[in-house]
Parts: structure tokens; C-alpha cells; sequence
């Protein structure tokens, strides 16, 4: 072959993958922003068919008829819902709910029709009936104590059977008052399995008959609410509390890492003869106290460990699960499985192509998530996004893995419901079907149809922040409309960037890049993208933004530098008095430096700046001062008309989480934009 010939054959080539590339981050989706847009409720998750009426019926009162004698569960949510919307069940009633079974009707699916006198149900199981009546609750509105229902013709079924929630307790212990509040928050936005994290490295926590020093409190870390587990009677009370709920609780108890309360009580590793056998029998004495209709799956975790007999230890732990009839699931990457073992996958360079089921839980970390990007994350990144495999659905996964002060703080200090209600929508709605990976760690350009779209998604967000969680921790406000113009690299021996220069370097489009979005990732500590993922420690950067004010006021703003996450006590720490930002940033309105917030503890740094947290530093539960989300807003003075905001970001480290926070909490006086018209 002639060397022009080869050129022309990469050529070609080089053409074709960069078609494929570019065809991958072409944005699709099944709605259209004007469909989210145009809907008069906005519905979370959103139905997969929806045709919306004129206006809405009144229903003060109605009656019940139903082709089916409903469970006990669901009586009780029905009339839950009448209750807390001041409607009367009332035979004399001239309006209706009407429940119909529908056989060929899809698992979980179901219609339903609002009317002016009456309200239709279809579907073939409970699971559908209970899901119907979500969307009813969402549907009625109440002024003056009286119901309004947004008349439509609602067509639904899940996208995936899977729509999980995972919440680790082997770490930080939860009442089953705080479980079952969780839970309550899950059916309403049709979540269907909860994973629950029972054992880990602190403490066992599944009361144990056979080894009861498995759960005695010396065995315990002495930090992390040792002796507290749950007997099996409770394990019974939450599960049967979550399946009235339409939710399967899936235990996972992690073997063979993770284990350090069971070598301590036991004095055995779980991979070794001895500790196997003792595994077999707590795993028996399990089974037989919660039988396979209360738990048809169990969780054996299998990661983050390295043995020398992988096989033999998975293959023994499988089988002890599947002689009582359970299925099995493991995380991926974890130890070698057959290919009936479920798998959970955590790592996006582990999805094989192969023909087990699998689970996604990549990138779905609430805890790594700062508030904002990682909304967008979530919504943007398709369910089993690269593999091949038969992916079942998603699970979103809540690791408070630092030491916590009341056993509440993890929804405090991490965005909880507005990812569950996120996911909520990724696993049964599933609208997105391609969109750029950027989107892990970038909010979508302004201007760009997946910001229209992004923006109408903010909408019903932020409705229900407002409607259903006004007394719960929901860090979010509106991000889509923010837009900034990021400068550098700068030598950090320069001095600090002026307005003039600036304004100057703006007038030529080469000089900066354009963001949207409350918090901007210059480069994101798991080097996933970022605005510059090639910026280096040493090097500042600058981001500017405008807001419009028709008076002199103060906006209320959230304001940070470096979002710790809240599985690693690792970052630079608590600034000393006066700054801003342990690695130099600083913030200017007008040209005027905006004072710092009063530290608690300034100049607190973790022992480590790399790699996992210390042990030391793990129990230090998170201050509020250390989360922009749980400290004061930061009043910022505005003048009358446009006000100049100009950020510094430093780099001090490649390990940094190197990004900044400016979340404004904005009423009809503002308006932001990037450059003003002059």
C-alpha cells in the first residue's frame, strides 16, 4: 500500500471516531423543555404520558368504589391522602375514586384519569395502584382549605425495575424513626428498594443469637455508637414497614472487608476457615429469622479487599445465601462471582460486557456530591450509561463515613433530597438518553438546549423544595440563568487580577472561557473534567460575573471555595481569620473586597492532604462552618444597577477539589448576567 493511501485510510478513520465521539454528546431526550415547561403541575418523577385538561375539579368530598378489596396498606395511604388534603370519604358523595384492575397493564404501571366528578385508577398490581395515588397527592392543590385536582389523562410505568436508595448504618447508627422517615420520603417519589448497610469496619449491626459478641460494644468502635444494633424483631418491624411502602429492603452485610468489628469480636478474618464457618452459621441463623418473603435478596459487598482465596471465600458466601433461596448481590468491581450474582457497580473502568444483571451505582455518591454539580451529574448521566449488560436500574448511595454528633447531621451536611428527588426522576422517567460527559462536572452552557432543558428540570425542583420540604435541610436554589467568564492561568506571583484588566482581557473571546452554574470546577479532585482538567498547583484563576440590582441592597448568598467530601475528612481546611479560602481565594464586589466570614476555628487543617482521611481526622465530626450549605448566608452589598463580582481561585495542590461556590438567592430585584450592555 502506498503511503498516500495510508493517510487517507487514517484520515478516514480520524473522521469516523470523531463522528462517534461527537455523536455521543449529542443531547436527546424523550420530553422536550417545552413539554416540562407547559405542564401545570410539575410532577416528580414525571409520567411517561401526560395529557393535561383545562383547569381543575373541585373534591371536597367522594366516594371509593374498587373492583379489588384493597389492602390495609393501601387504605390507609388513600385516606392518608384525603386527610391531609381536607377531603371527606363519603359514601353520599356524587363524586368518585374508582379503582380498576387492568390485567395486561405492565408491572408497576398504571392510568390515571381526573375528571370533573370523578378520579380513575388502572392497574394490574398494587404496586401500581400505590404509585397512582403519588401522583394523585401531587396532583391536589388546597387554598382555603379546599381541594383543587388538575383534571389530565396520565399515562406511567417505570423506566427501570430498580430505583434504589442506599444508607450505610454499620458507620453511623440510624433509629428506625429516622429509617422509616427516609423511607417515607422514598415511596412518595416512587423508589422501590432500599439498601441497607448494616456491618461495616465500626460495629456489626444485626443482632446475632449464635455470636453475640459480634454486636457487644466492646467489639464496637468505642466512637461510633457502640452496642447500638438492631434485634431482629426491629429488622422485621422496617421491612414490613417499607413493603406497605412498595419498597424491598435489601440487607447488605459486607464480607470479607470492611470487617474490623468482626476480627475484634471473633478473632478471626472472614476469609479464613474459621471465619467462614462463622459466617455460614450467622448467615443461617439470618435466614431463618427473616425468611425469604420478608427478604428475597440479600447483599454480600465483596470490595475493596484483597485475599488469597477469592473464589473459594465468594463461591461458599453465595451458596450459604442461595441453599435458603436468596439472591445474591456484590459490588462490581468485587471479588470473582458466577454469573447468576447480581452485580452493583461502583467504578466506571469495571463495567465488563457480559450477561449478568447489574445494578448502577457510579458516580451516585451523595456524599461526594457538592449541591450543585452534583445535581446536574445525576440528571445528565444516564442509567447504565456504557454497559452492555442487563442493567435492572440505579441506586444512589449515602456513605457518611466521617463520625457524626446526632444521627441526623448526614442530611445536613450532604444534598439528600434534592438528589433523591433527582434520581427519583433518572430511574422511572429516564428522559435523557445521550448527553456529554461534561456534565459530570459542568453545568450546562446557557444558551445550549440542555440548559433549557436543565433549567425547566430546576423548576419542578425547586417547587417542591417550597411545597414538601420548607422544615427539611434542601440545598439547592436556581443555577441555570448564573453565567461567568473564567480567566488564567496566572502565575501566582502575580498580583491580583484588576476590574480594568479584566474588563480588557473580555473584549477579545480567546481570553476566557465561558460557565454556567452556582459552583464552577476549575479542575475536580477525581480528575473527571472541570473547566481546565490540565490546571496545575500554583497556577490562579479568575471568574467574573454581573448582577443587576433596581436598588442598593444586600443578596443573601452561600459563598465557598473547596467543597470537602464528606467520606474523606481530606482538604485544606478551615481559613485563618480574615480569608476566604485556605489556598488564597478571595472574592471583590465593586472592586471591594467582601469580608470573610468569623471562624470558629481558624487555620484547622486535616493531618493529611492526599489519599484517605486519617483515622484521627474521621472522628471529627463536620463542623457547620466547614459546609458553605450549613453555615449563615453571606450577605453581599449591591448598589443600584450593575455590580461587578470577580472571584480568585487558586491552585495549592493536584489532590485539591479546586472550584468555587456563589450561590445568590435571588427575588424579582435581580437579575444576573455575564457582561452588562453598555
Amino acid at each position: 500500500m502506498i503511503k498516500g493511501q495510508k493517510n487517507l485510510i487514517w484520515f478516514i478513520l480520524f473522521l469516523l471516531v470523531n463522528r462517534a465521539n461527537s455523536q455521543e454528546d449529542i443531547f436527546k431526550s424523550r420530553l422536550t423543555a417545552d413539554e416540562l415547561q407547559k405542564a401545570p403541575v410539575k410532577l416528580i418523577p414525571y409520567p411517561q404520558e401526560a395529557v393535561w385538561g383545562r383547569g381543575s375539579a373541585s373534591f371536597e368530598a367522594v366516594k371509593l368504589s374498587s373492583d379489588v378489596v384493597l389492602s390495609q396498606s393501601l387504605m390507609d395511604e388513600f385516606l392518608d391522602i384525603l386527610n391531609e388534603n381536607h377531603i371527606e370519604l363519603s359514601e353520599r358523595s356524587r363524586k368518585s375514586v374508582v379503582f380498576k384492575t387492568v390485567k395486561n397493564m405492565p408491572a408497576e404501571g398504571y392510568v390515571l384519569e381526573v375528571g370533573k366528578k370523578s378520579i380513575q385508577i388502572r392497574a394490574s398490581d398494587n404496586a401500581g395502584r400505590f404509585y397512582a395515588m403519588q401522583t394523585l397527592r401531587q396532583l391536589i392543590a388546597v387554598s382555603g382549605g379546599k381541594a383543587a385536582i388538575q383534571m389530565c389523562a396520565i399515562r406511567d410505568k417505570p423506566a427501570f425495575p430498580v430505583r434504589g436508595y442506599m444508607v450505610d448504618v454499620g458507620r453511623n447508627f440510624q433509629s428506625l424513626e429516622l429509617l422509616k422517615h427516609q423511607i417515607d420520603v422514598m415511596a412518595r417519589y416512587k423508589f422501590n428498594v432500599f439498601q441497607w448497610h448494616l456491618t461495616d469496619r465500626p460495629a456489626w449491626r444485626i443482632e446475632s443469637k449464635v455470636f453475640p459478641e459480634l454486636t457487644a460494644a466492646g467489639n464496637h468502635r468505642q466512637t461510633r455508637d457502640p452496642g447500638k444494633y438492631y434485634t431482629y424483631n426491629e429488622i422485621r418491624e422496617l421491612i414490613k414497614y417499607a413493603e406497605k411502602k412498595q419498597i424491598q429492603v435489601i440487607p447488605e452485610i459486607d464480607m470479607p472487608g470492611h470487617s474490623d468489628s468482626f476480627m475484634t469480636a471473633t478473632g478471626h478474618k472472614m476469609e479464613s476457615p474459621e471465619g467462614m464457618k462463622i459466617l455460614e452459621k450467622a448467615l443461617s441463623e439470618f435466614f431463618e429469622e427473616i425468611p425469604k418473603e420478608l427478604c428475597p435478596t440479600v447483599h454480600i459487598g465483596s470490595d475493596e479487599v484483597k485475599i488469597d482465596n477469592p473464589e473459594e471465600f465468594i463461591t461458599r458466601m453465595v451458596s450459604a445465601c442461595e441453599s435458603h433461596g436468596r439472591e445474591v448481590i456484590i459490588w462490581n468491581p468485587g471479588l470473582p462471582a458466577s454469573q447468576n450474582v447480581i452485580r452493583q457497580t461502583w467504578k466506571p473502568d469495571h463495567i465488563e460486557e457480559n450477561t449478568y444483571r447489574e445494578i448502577d451505582s457510579w458516580n451516585s455518591y451523595i456524599n461526594n456530591g457538592d449541591p450543585f454539580v452534583h445535581i446536574s451529574k445525576l440528571f445528565f448521566k444516564p442509567i447504565g450509561k456504557g454497559s452492555v449488560n442487563d442493567v435492572q436500574g440505579g441506586i444512589i448511595c449515602m456513605w457518611n463515613d466521617v463520625n457524626s454528633d446526632k444521627e441526623d447531621d448526614f442530611i445536613r451536611n450532604n444534598p439528600l433530597y434534592p438528589s433523591l428527588l433527582t434520581y427519583a426522576w433518572k430511574t422511572w422517567t429516564a428522559d435523557v438518553q445521550h448527553a456529554s460527559k461534561e456534565y459530570l462536572t459542568k453545568i450546562p452552557l446557557k444558551g445550549t438546549p440542555e440548559n433549557t432543558y436543565f433549567k425547566a428540570f430546576e423548576e419542578f425542583l425547586m417547587y417542591h423544595k417550597e411545597k414538601y420540604f420548607k422544615e427539611e435541610p434542601f440545598p439547592y436554589t436556581y443555577q441555570a440563568q448564573t453565567h461567568w467568564k473564567l480567566f488564567g492561568p496566572f502565575d501566582a506571583s502575580e498580583p491580583d487580577m484588576t476590574s480594568g484588566k479584566i474588563r480588557l482581557l473580555a473584549k477579545d473571546t480567546n481570553n476566557y472561557k465561558s460557565a454556567t452554574g452556582n459552583t464552577i470546577y476549575i479542575k475536580d479532585r477525581f480528575k473527571l473534567g472541570g473547566y481546565y482538567p490540565g490546571a496545575k498547583p500554583g497556577e490562579d484563576y479568575y471568574a467574573v460575573t454581573y448582577i443587576h440590582s433596581k436598588e442598593e441592597t444586600g443578596l443573601n448568598a452561600w459563598i465557598g471555595f473547596e467543597t470537602p467530601f464528606r467520606a474523606n475528612r481530606v482538604y485544606a481546611g478551615t481559613p485563618e481569620s480574615g480569608e476566604w479560602d485556605v489556598n488564597g481565594g478571595n472574592i471583590w464586589i465593586n472592586d471591594i473586597e467582601l469580608a470573610a466570614p468569623h471562624w470558629k476555628n481558624p487555620g484547622w487543617k486535616p493531618s493529611k492532604t492526599s489519599g484517605w482521611g486519617s483515622a484521627e481526622d474521621q472522628e471529627i465530626p463536620w463542623r457547620d462552618e466547614e459546609l458553605y450549605w450549613t453555615r449563615n448566608k453571606v450577605t453581599v452589598p449591591l448598589k443600584q444597577g450593575w455590580n461587578e463580582i470577580i472571584i480568585k481561585v487558586p491552585g495549592s495542590n493536584d489532590y485539591q477539589n479546586w472550584m468555587f461556590t456563589f450561590a445568590p438567592f435571588y427575588d424579582n430585584e435581580f437579575l444576573i448576567s455575564d457582561f452588562p450592555t453598555k
